[in-house]
């Protein structure tokens, strides 16, 4: 507007022509498709960086449900548990919202839990998945270290979305390990934090396998009843894979 005179400056028309159009299709393809592998990239940077912090390494990283094999129905059915247990993950009831995987050495249980930390990764979702030794090895760690504490080792185990605690109960208890590995359980039994564990033994075993030599078997007792109410128990029979 100047004075009293006001000036309409039209719209630019875009061109309808054939050549035109089909310029404007053109760049809105490439844009599109520009868009698609840059959001490639941060997923594939994303599951690199889940991977890196999940504790898991060589063999872990390449188990999957694709090369599971199910050689009778029972692993079949085993098979199907978990992975209706990763793709539902997001929607899982509040309370029994984990699993415990039993089952004799050499038939699956690490795979299957592996199968379900990667595909959960894939997706975007943090997890940390190591073996019960392999926990308390990070944690004795951080007494002779400065730039990471107990506390903030603990911290991640107990806030992550899914920990997975692969072979619980293989090696001899100590009090001190039963008492770490309470607290863990106990946090994320409060906080309804999902949990999988794998063992070679049932409940009442895995309680006297948590049991110090001579010691008193109360956190032991803790630790299993936890599990209990936190876990849908998943049997794993049949013959060992190393045997075939």
């Amino acid at each position: 507007m100047l004075g009293d005179r006001i000036f309409w400056i039209p719209a630019a028309i875009p061109c309808k022509c054939p050549e035109a159009v089909e310029a404007a299709a053109r760049e809105k393809a490439e844009a599109e498709e520009k868009e698609r592998r840059k959001k490639e990239e941060q997923a594939r940077l994303l599951v690199e960086r889940l991977q890196g912090n999940s504790g898991m390494r060589g063999r872990f990283l390449e188990r999957t449900f694709e090369n599971f094999q199910t050689p009778d129905s029972q692993t079949a059915r085993a098979k199907e548990t978990a992975e209706k247990y990763a793709d539902s993950f997001g929607n899982l009831e509040r309370k029994k919202n984990g699993l415990f995987i039993l089952g004799d050495i050499g038939v699956g249980k690490t795979h299957l839990s592996a199968a379900i930390a990667n595909r959960l990764m894939k997706n975007g979702r943090p997890v940390m998945c190591m073996t019960m030794i392999d926990m308390l090895a990070r944690i004795k760690a951080t007494y002779d270290k400065r730039e990471i504490s107990e506390g903030e080792i603990l911290k991640v185990y107990e806030t992550i979305p899914l920990l997975i605690i692969d072979d619980m109960g293989k090696e001899p208890a100590t009090e001190w390990g039963v008492s770490k590995i309470y607290a863990i359980i106990n946090a994320r039994y409060e906080g309804y934090k999902p949990t999988i564990v794998t063992s070679n033994y049932t409940d009442t075993e895995l309680e006297r396998r948590l049991t110090p030599p001579g010691g008193d078997d109360t956190t032991a007792r803790a630790t299993v009843d936890r599990l209990r109410e936190m876990c849908e128990a998943l049997v794993m029979e049949g013959q060992s894979w190393r045997s075939r």
